[in-house]
């Protein structure tokens, strides 16, 4: 039983992923993996760059196939070895019969052997034998094959447009992110120069009227002044005995006007600004 697990484990080293068969003329790809060169060749028809591994699907940009020709000598090992094996299925006996299984029943699905065949149970099944139907139904399994992995090529070819689709989107959401802020960091530095040029406006705007404020306060103290002054002269006049109050009431009632006057053109000039 070692013995044959062993055959069956050089067999399946010694075997084309593809095709299913042992290699002819194998070759290695980049990653590494081996196939029939004209399988693989086969594999890559139509294409001009981006060349898929089969079996583990990474790309390369170029078609370097290495000849293996370690691999190609010990396949012809692994298969004179299989033809001269002491009969590494002599196992598969029948359960019933303990005949060897050499028929394949198309009905039941399942090897029996010639008694078998005999029996009320397979006689009127359709079987052939073993060889035939092993490699009928490889046939068969090669052709799901090949369309399931022209649907896996497919499938990744898709897979790979839509990640460059979302890495173009990504870049193209960064750029906008970047101009956006660019934008707003210059209409913030512009907000902030203009914040900055009315808070000067405004601050000297402040200066001027605090200034004619001020201006107007002591034009104000001085004409309080001249009013005290006036008022203390007439009332200092009334008081006057006749002689000397009609000495000189024309003067003192010209400066009353003159003083009157001037605050009229004040209280203008003051009530236009």
């Amino acid at each position: 039983m070692a013995a044959a697990n062993a055959a069956e484990s050089l067999r399946d080293e010694a075997s084309c992923s593809i095709c299913l068969d042992y290699f002819t003329d194998p070759v290695m790809t980049d990653c590494g993996h081996n196939f029939c060169r004209s399988c693989i060749t086969q594999s890559w028809e139509g294409r001009d760059t981006d060349f898929p591994c089969p079996q583990c699907r990474e790309t390369s940009q170029q078609r370097n196939l290495r000849p293996n020709r370690q691999l190609a000598n010990m396949t012809e090992m692994v298969k004179k070895l299989s033809q001269t094996s002491v009969r590494p299925k002599e196992e598969n006996l029948c359960e019933e019969h303990e005949e060897k299984l050499k028929l394949f029943c198309e009905e039941d699905q399942k090897m029996i052997c010639l008694i078998c065949r005999e029996s009320r149970d397979h006689k009127s099944h359709t079987v052939i034998p073993i060889k035939e139907a092993v490699q009928e139904y490889k046939e068969k399994l090669k052709m799901h094959l090949k369309p399931l992995r022209k649907n896996l090529e497919d499938l990744l070819k898709f897979t790979s447009t839509e990640e460059k689709k979302a890495e173009e989107l990504k870049s193209e959401a960064q750029i906008k992110r970047q101009k956006v802020e660019s934008e707003f960091e210059e209409l913030q530095q512009f907000l902030i120069k203009e914040k900055q040029i009315l808070l000067s406006r405004l601050e000297e705007e402040e200066k001027k009227i605090l200034q004619r404020i001020r201006e107007h306060e002591t034009q104000l103290e001085e004409q309080s002044s001249s009013f005290m002054q006036l008022i203390s002269e007439i009332e200092e006049k009334i008081q006057q005995p006749a002689t000397e109050l009609l000495k000189d009431v024309k003067d003192a009632l010209s400066r009353n006007r003159l003083v009157d006057g001037m605050w009229q053109i004040y209280s203008k000039c003051d009530s236009g600004s």
